[in-house]
């Protein structure tokens, strides 16, 4: 009689925020996904697989999809290529793997919605096929996830299996002895129904097989055969036994801060597992169909072995979600999520700024209270005893405030109906603890910031019977930066509009804010004491009629002439976040030169004799273009705006 194959499936989680390039801090998007020569990162991985032709699942998290989507969408097409050659599945999950425990089941509901968006649109796959799913930071909670995961509502028809750790199949009181000595329990490798669900499959990621691979020892080939002859004789007793190995896909490809050299190791293991000819790697799905599952298993509330323990997380996260250094981040959550609830409610109709705020939000539970632990390895060096919440963590929840600001778009977008003229309010719209001046009329609205370089942080533009983001790229990564509105430096990001060079960061002050029936002027004067700008102005102009502002700068000091300036454009923010730049083209008309996107485009037309073109200093940023404009007398003028791709931005007059 000859022997069973020992079945084994790999399982790799790909998982970064709307990254971009140029930290200082951590690797960028191209370090991460590699070159195309495909010699680092994670297209290396994806190599080695085609190279000894063995499947793999893989899990990509939705907020990378729009990084790559943005940066390289050529690696999203290798995995559609690699997936219809047979070497992946796709396994689901949420689009910015929130911990789902902390959330309601609406939330939950919108993340693996929007997921599987984005699976449908950059991965090809027929949503149908996406039946396993992987759990954020493997935090489980069968009662508050088992019946959102498997609604038969979602796109997908409802998920048939999770993957869950190992530990979590034994009774609590057996974990910590399992913790300390993972000894080999046969039932650790069996395929369970979910007690109290409706027929939720968990399938075990083998504490084990994840501490062995990829092979860097021959101590860990060795505990590698002895796991495999250990399956092996379950399987030949009737056992329908499966090894699966679950874990970050940077970690295999060696990607900072794991070890440089696991693209090595990892490769060790492909080679192992072709000389094995007793071991099979397999699809989960096709093994279940092939498998008869006859026992039900309590699953208790946990994570992985690290996380829970090591980290001090806690069995269900419960540390750090309700750590005192994150509570006033916990708090943004609370009070964004209740807001955003309560005006979906009242809406009624299909509202592009409105699928923005809630996207944004989404983005901002990312990793939710993600804690830098002294003895993980995602940690730097630190002389903090116990875990403090991480930095980029703080930052993305803090960004949760600016859905306010895409909430009250949609309250603007509505009000427009009402009125033909002009508007003009000062206000702490975002509630960052300073004022913004919104300037506005039935066209579109646009908010400026004097406490951050007096710069245009966000332009809306409203059609008939939409409305949609053309300036501000609110949900890229902050990296550590805080505050909503801010310039970031390093990489650059965020300019907005009017970010001029060396001057980002000046606080402005509020001259005057003239309203009038058919006009709204605004003038800002730069009051800080240690720039050599000090003094300068910024007039800002809008009509009724049309979704234009006229920019004056006056008063430029001599001492920093030429100035330039950097102006930044998102039109049609939404559809960049989720197609990234394939509907994009340079616009220009007459003097207005921006960028079009589909039906909307964003522009800038220069209003005065010195004032010149130049080149931007970085052309692209996070999901946005820039235009460079250079000022060389003591007074400037340029027009910003955004609006359809009709009459009258064709060529016509406003």
């Amino acid at each position: 009689m000859s022997l069973s194959h020992v079945p084994i499936a790999i399982v790799h989680h790909a998982n970064q925020y709307l990254i971009t390039n140029g930290y200082k801090n951590r690797p960028g998007i191209e370090e991460i996904i590699g070159p195309p020569d495909a010699s680092s990162g994670l297209r290396a991985i994806f190599d080695l697989h085609s190279e000894y032709d063995i499947p793999f699942h893989l899990h990509i998290s939705g907020t990378f999809i729009e990084a790559c989507a943005w940066f390289d969408p050529l690696f999203l097409n290798e995995i559609v290529e690699l997936r219809e050659a047979g070497l992946i599945e796709i396994i689901g999950s949420t689009y910015a793997q929130n911990i789902m425990p902390l959330f309601d089941d609406e939330h939950n509901r919108l993340q693996m919605e929007e997921e599987l968006y984005l699976f449908d649109k950059w991965l090809g796959s027929n949503l149908s096929d996406v039946s396993g799913f992987w759990v954020p930071e493997r935090v489980w909670n069968t009662e508050k996830l088992a019946h959102v995961i498997t609604d038969p509502t979602l796109s997908n028809g409802g998920f048939q299996y999770v993957l869950l750790d190992d530990r979590l199949f034994l009774p609590k009181r057996s974990r910590n002895k399992f913790d300390q000595n993972p000894s080999f329990i046969p039932e650790l490798f069996e395929a369970q129904y979910i007690k109290d669900s409706d027929h939720l499959i968990a399938l075990p990621l083998s504490d084990q097989l994840r501490q062995v691979i990829p092979l860097e020892t021959k101590e860990q080939e060795q505990r590698l055969n002895t796991l495999i002859s250990q399956i092996q004789h379950e399987i030949e007793s009737g056992r329908d036994a499966i090894a699966i190995y679950g874990d970050d896909m940077e970690k295999v490809a060696g990607i900072p801060p794991w070890n440089p050299e696991a693209i090595n190791h990892y490769k060790q293991f492909l080679k192992w597992l072709t000389k094995k000819k007793k071991v099979k790697a397999v699809f989960l799905q096709s093994w279940l169909e092939n498998i008869s599952i006859t026992s039900q298993q309590s699953i208790g509330t946990g994570t992985y072995r690290e996380l829970e323990t090591l980290f001090d997380a806690g069995k269900d996260y419960m540390n750090w979600a309700n750590s005192k250094g994150w509570a006033p981040y916990q708090r943004i959550l609370e009070k964004t999520w209740d807001m955003y609830k309560q005006t979906a409610s009242k809406i009624t109709y299909p509202s592009s700024l409105l699928d923005l705020a809630k996207k944004h939000f989404l983005a901002c539970t990312y990793e939710t209270a993600w804690h830098d632990a002294p003895n993980s390895v995602h940690t730097g060096k630190s002389n903090n005893p116990v875990a403090i919440p991480a930095h980029w963590a703080r930052a993305v929840a803090s960004h949760a405030q600016s859905t306010s600001v895409l909430i009250e778009s949609v309250k603007w977008q509505i009000d427009r109906k009402k009125t033909r003229f002009v508007h003009a309010f000062i206000d702490d719209i975002d509630n960052d603890g300073y004022q913004e001046i919104v300037l506005r009329n039935n066209h579109g609205a646009t908010v400026i910031s004097p406490q951050f370089g007096g710069r245009i942080i966000y332009q809306f533009f409203y059609s008939e019977d939409d409305g949609h983001l053309t300036i501000g790229n609110p949900t890229d990564d902050w990296n550590w930066l805080e505050e909503l509105n801010d310039f970031m430096d390093v990489p650059m990001n965020h300019p907005g509009a009017l970010a001029d060079y060396g001057f980002e960061h000046d606080k402005y002050d509020i001259q005057s804010l003239n309203i009038k029936e058919n006009e709204v002027e605004l003038i800002l004067k730069n009051i800080q004491t240690n720039s050599a700008a000090m003094g300068m102005t910024k007039r800002y102009l809008l009509k009724k009629g049309n979704n234009e502002v006229l920019i004056s700068y006056e008063h430029i000091p001599s001492k920093i002439l030429p100035l330039s300036l950097d102006i930044g454009l998102s039109p049609d923010y939404l559809r960049l976040l989720r197609e990234g730049r394939s509907s994009i083209q340079p616009f220009q008309i007459d003097s207005k030169r921006g960028f079009q996107n589909g039906n909307v485009v964003s522009w800038v037309s220069i209003e005065s004799e010195d004032t010149v073109w130049r080149i931007p200093r970085v052309p692209i940023f996070g999901h946005g273009f820039c235009l460079g404009l250079t000022i060389s007398s003591s007074s400037g003028s340029i027009l910003i705006g955004s609006g359809p791709i009709s009459s009258p931005y064709e060529g016509g007059s406003s």
